[in-house]
This record gives C-alpha cells, sequence and structure tokens, in this order.
C-alpha cells in the first residue's frame, strides 16, 4: 500500500473539522434545540482543523516537501477528484476561518457566508469518501457506500469534539440541547451503514478482493481493532451511554412539570451534570477514537484487484 498514517489522519481531520462546523451550523439553526450552547465552538474549530489535514495530504503526495510547484497542475486537471478537492477544501478553510473569526468576535456573519460554509462543509467530508470511492482498482473502497458512510462519521464525531470543547468556550446551562438525540441517531446509522457496507463486500459483489478485505476486517488481522475500538468502543458503548443519558434527560424535564416540589434548579443542575458527567466526555472521546479506528480500518485492509508479484 502506497497510503498510510498520513491519509488516515487526513481523512479522520478532514471529516472531524466538516462535522464540526456542521454541528454549530445545526445548533445555531435550532436543530440541535432551543438552548444548544454547540453553536459556536465548532466555527473555531472547523477550518483549522481541514487546513492542517489538507498540509498532511500535501505532504503525502510526495512533493510537498522536495517540489512544491508541481502541485500547481493539480488546479487545471478537472478531470481528477484530486482537483475537486484542492478547490473544495480551499474554499471552505477560507469561508470557514472568516466565519470563525466574526463569531469569536461576536460580528454579524452574513448568512449567506454562513450557509456557503455549511455546504462546503458537507463537501469537504463527502469529499474525504470519494477520494477513497474512485479508486477502482481497490474493490474495498470502490463503492457508493464510502463517501456516505464518511459523511455520518464526520457528523458524529464533530459533534463528539464540539460537545467536548463547548464547556471550555462557552459557559452556561445546556438548557433543552438536543444532542443526546441527535448522537443516537448518528451512531446507530453509522452501525447500519457499516453493516451493509461490510454485507456487501462479504458478499462478493465487488470481487474477491473485496471479499478479502473484508474478512481481514470482521475476522482477520484488524478484527481486534474492528470489534474492539470501532464496533465497541466507538459505537456500541457511545449510544447506550446516550440512549440512558437521553432517557434521564427526558426524566428530569418532565419532574419539573409533573413534581412542583422539585425545584427547577435542582431538575437544571441534574442536567447539566448529565452532559458533563466523566462519563460523557469519556464517551465522546470514545467516538472520536471510533470514527479515527474506522478511517485506519479501510486503508490497511484494502486489497488491490492485481496481484503484487507481477508489478515490476
Amino acid at each position: 500500500m502506497h497510503w498510510h498514517w498520513l491519509i488516515v489522519i487526513y481523512l479522520f481531520l478532514g471529516g472531524l473539522g466538516a462535522g464540526a462546523y456542521l454541528t454549530s451550523f445545526a445548533a445555531e439553526k435550532g436543530w440541535l434545540g432551543k438552548k444548544s450552547r454547540l453553536n459556536k465552538a465548532g466555527y473555531y474549530i472547523a477550518a483549522p482543523i481541514v487546513a492542517f489535514g489538507t498540509l498532511l495530504l500535501v505532504f503525502d503526495l510526495g512533493q510537498g516537501l522536495h517540489k512544491p510547484w508541481l502541485l500547481i497542475r493539480l488546479l487545471s486537471n478537472f478531470s481528477s477528484v484530486m482537483t475537486w478537492g484542492v478547490y473544495i477544501l480551499s474554499a471552505f478553510i477560507i469561508v470557514g476561518l472568516f466565519k470563525g473569526y466574526l463569531t469569536l468576535r461576536n460580528k454579524p456573519v452574513p448568512q449567506g457566508l454562513t450557509l456557503a460554509g455549511a455546504i462546503l462543509a458537507l463537501a469537504t467530508g463527502a469529499y474525504t469518501g470519494i477520494l477513497l470511492a474512485v479508486v477502482k482498482a481497490i474493490p474495498f473502497w470502490s463503492t457508493g457506500i464510502m463517501p456516505i458512510l464518511f459523511v455520518v462519521s464526520a457528523l458524529s464525531t464533530g459533534l463528539s469534539l464540539t460537545s467536548l470543547l463547548t464547556p471550555l468556550v462557552d459557559e452556561g446551562d445546556f438548557g433543552e440541547g438536543r444532542e443526546g438525540e441527535a448522537h443516537i441517531l448518528l451512531v446507530g446509522a453509522e452501525l447500519i451503514i457499516v453493516a451493509i457496507f461490510l454485507g456487501t463486500m462479504i458478499s462478493g459483489a465487488n470481487g474477491p478482493a473485496g471479499q478479502e478485505s473484508a474478512a481481514l476486517v470482521v475476522s482477520g488481522t484488524y478484527a481486534i481493532i474492528f470489534w474492539g475500538c470501532f464496533i465497541g468502543l466507538g459505537l456500541l458503548f457511545p449510544v447506550v451511554v446516550f440512549i440512558i443519558q437521553n432517557l434521564l434527560f427526558i426524566q428530569a424535564a418532565k419532574q419539573v412539570v409533573t413534581e412542583p416540589s422539585v425545584k427547577t434548579g435542582e431538575s437544571a443542575a441534574t442536567i447539566q451534570k448529565g452532559h458533563h458527567s466523566y462519563l460523557t466526555i469519556g464517551t465522546d472521546i470514545s467516538v472520536l477514537i471510533g470514527g479515527f479506528a474506522l478511517r485506519a480500518l479501510i486503508i490497511f485492509a484494502a486489497l488491490p484487484i492485481w496481484d503484487g508479484q507481477t508489478i515490476p
């Protein structure tokens, strides 16, 4: 394989930054609840994270340190997905930096700029999957499921990172936020998409190389990483915790209405504690670990359709 850890990190950071921006965009629009506090942190970190990941990608191309001027050719080869990526990533980084700066300074941001950033963030998340899906020589990557999986994973990891950082940059109660519901929806969707993806590969729909790659993940060399880090730590553990905490949140909110003797402040404190508990922090971190493990598994388990012994 010619793609190694730099690509894994780039794919992870690209999705992470895009997901963080979309998290704050959703919170700003009220999609995560009337009083969600996630409407700022994602904007602060999105562009810098993607910029750093893009820098790693440039270095991995082989010319980043030696002949950077050769990369200019990427700007004119519009038949290449990587050229599309240059424009998408560049535009998102520029728009994201403006949005983050204006948000940090509490200055009004044109709605068109915010919306453009959201569209570019979605394109960035999808591009990290499309970059792999167009490689026909590697059946494990060559599927339309790949961009969908990467977008959902980007949203999940971006939500977790934004949730982790929000208490550091924005004080206040979470109020009526629906972050827990969003976590459950995204992790559940990711489980379903991964099952469809691996089921397609195991069935042989993408040929023997795809089957062998899936076998490496499910029962071979990378099985411990898959079942332990990705499925167990990155998906099942978070979804169980988020379901429990979401139920507790609903119960605490109802208690205020049904039991007048319970003070609103006490109930709010209970809800607040649920959002900032060490368990919740650990769960968000586990989602990030799972997202990184997913990229590593997809890169390292991929087998080409040719026999390496015949390549001169």
